[in-house]
């Protein structure tokens, strides 16, 4: 297992977590229920993120 599946790894258990509290972080945290937009923004940009960390060959 390369540095790169174990981050992404990571990255999705905090991703996964993130989608379950209903509050992510990027600059500052942002709610579900407060600003939907800016969080399914910052989940969709953290789960590109995590899924490149995939497909990066070192």
């Amino acid at each position: 297992m390369t540095i790169g599946m174990i981050v992404g790894s990571l990255l999705l258990l905090w991703l996964v977590f993130d989608l379950f509290s209903g509050k992510v972080y990027l600059w500052r945290s942002y709610e579900r229920s407060q600003e939907p937009g800016a969080y399914w923004g910052t989940m969709l940009l953290w789960l590109v993120i995590a899924l490149s960390c995939f497909f990066f060959w070192y």
